[in-house]
């Protein structure tokens, strides 16, 4: 997927939108025109430097997405009336499936005072937006690239952690039996064992502890037994 920045104006924004790219895994960075890198751009990249040392710069749009399969415009501007001759926008929620199937997507984001214009947006097979707050639409350059991005990769499966392995029965019976042990060798008194026991059992199960807690809780009740070094 390649990114596209339309003549950015402010260096520092180019890399928060490099920053962004590298927080959800793509590293094609493409500008139309724009102001230059600067020292705030690499500042501001973080982990997303790489992506502004690769970066690449075109005079025209049609030159930045010639070797892609789709151009995506974004708009926070609705047309109205008879301005409809370039595609009324999508919400940012329909873009997994604007992109199905497509090999090398481009997401084409304009200027940060005005956007993308009309014959811009033209340029792209389809358009999304970000739903706003209609008095105040435009978002941050950066912000709007991280949206996108998000919107993307949100309904990947995330790696979980790797899954626990539970006790068996009988290790849950010997710790049980460890601890009822140092009660036993106690001052706890003799006639509450039974129900304590019961209660044990109880709290022991429902906190399901994995191999390495127990392991770690029966060399804890084992220190004690032994007591003082």
């Amino acid at each position: 997927m390649r990114i596209v920045l339309v003549e950015p104006q402010h260096p520092g924004n180019i890399g928060a939108v490099a920053r962004a790219m590298a927080n959800f895994g793509l590293d094609d960075l493409a500008m139309i025109k724009g102001c230059d890198l600067a020292d705030e751009s690499f500042a501001r990249s973080k982990s997303g430097r790489p992506v502004l040392e690769n970066s690449k710069r075109y005079n025209t749009i049609e030159e930045a997405i010639s070797e892609c399969d789709i151009a995506i415009g974004t708009s926070g501007i609705k047309p109205e009336g008879d301005k409809r001759w370039f595609r009324a926008p999508e919400n940012v929620e329909k873009i997994n499936d604007i992109i199905a199937e497509r090999e090398n997507p481009a997401l084409l984001f304009g200027r940060e005072n005005y956007g993308l214009y009309r014959e811009e947006l033209a340029l792209c097979e389809a358009t999304i937006t970000i739903p706003t707050n209609p008095e105040y639409p435009i978002l941050n350059l950066s912000h709007a690239v991280a949206i996108v991005l998000y919107e993307i990769k949100r309904k990947e499966k995330v790696k979980g952690p790797k899954k626990r392995k539970n006790v068996s029965q009988e290790e849950f019976e010997r710790l049980v039996d460890r601890i009822m042990n140092l009660l036993e060798n106690s001052s706890y008194p003799e006639r509450r064992l039974d129900r304590s026991r019961t209660t044990l059992r109880r709290l022991v199960s429902r906190g399901n502890p994995d191999e390495g807690e127990y392991e770690n809780l029966m060399g804890i009740f084992k220190a004690i037994k032994e007591g003082k070094r």
